[in-house]
């Protein structure tokens, strides 16, 4: 009966020593808790040196991170230094650009000596027809000279009469001789175009003033004979024009003198 007993006890107390075993080494996925005597339990210890691990690769990286900054800034220093450096003077005293090494002369030109000249009032549609005018005063004028010194036009024109004796003429042809020769002189300079310009590459180029000079040209020569036959009809109207105006006064004189 007693052994019976003890054998109960042997086995209870097994069973709790095993059951004790089996607690100890369970795994605990819960948050980590302090003993009763306020101890954390090791593997909450393992905590501060991964910590430790971590604060240390993030320094690795920081200081990392720095060099490369210092790194950008040694390489922008560089750039800088080869932009400075990139301009520069070549020998004959013309700016340059270093493009990858290779040095490029800034293009210079300079007028050359071929130059044309041009009378600018002789290429302007309204002096022309204005002179269309004149040129019919001038050929009444010539045929009131006629009137007046009956000598052939080569004859007055060598020797001029000293003077005239008007008291002879009718007023009006006085009057009208003097209205018509108040002519209208025209001055100017021609002006001078540059026809090239040449360049410190060797090349020749037109210049702009040329350029202008010919366009100015090619439309004068394409309106010419249009502007040639409006002139031909101004002279031809204002010759009758004064032509009647010189027979009225020739016939006014003639029908006073009856």
């Amino acid at each position: 009966m007693l052994n019976k007993y003890l054998k109960k006890v042997l086995l209870t107390t097994v069973a709790l020593f095993w059951a004790s075993c089996d607690d100890s080494t369970s795994v605990n996925y819960s948050a980590p808790t302090s003993n009763s005597d306020g101890a954390v339990p090791s593997s909450s210890s393992e905590v501060p040196a991964s910590s430790s691990a971590a604060e240390s690769s993030s320094n690795e990286v920081a200081q990392s991170s720095s060099d490369m900054v210092g790194s950008s800034s040694d390489v922008v220093g560089s750039s800088s230094d080869a932009a400075s450096s990139s301009s520069s003077i070549d020998p004959n005293g013309m700016p340059s650009d270093t493009l990858y090494g290779v040095s490029v002369t800034e293009k210079t030109c300079q007028p050359g000596d071929s130059v044309v000249s041009y009378y600018p009032p002789a290429y302007s549609a309204d002096i022309l027809k204005m002179n269309a005018k004149q040129q019919a005063d001038i050929e009444i004028v010539e045929l009131i000279d006629s009137i007046v010194d009956p000598r052939p036009k080569a004859e007055r024109a060598e020797a001029p009469l000293d003077s005239i004796n008007w008291s002879n003429f009718p007023r009006c042809l006085k009057k009208m001789k003097d209205s018509l020769e108040n002519f209208v002189a025209l001055y100017g300079a021609p002006v001078a175009v540059t026809v090239e310009e040449v360049c410190s590459d060797g090349t020749k180029q037109l210049t702009e003033g040329y350029k202008k000079y010919q366009k100015m040209m090619e439309e004068w020569e394409a309106n010419k004979p249009a502007l040639d036959e409006e002139i031909n009809k101004i002279i031809e109207d204002r010759f009758k024009e004064l032509e009647e105006q010189l027979k009225q006064c020739r016939e006014s004189a003639a029908s006073n003198e009856l």
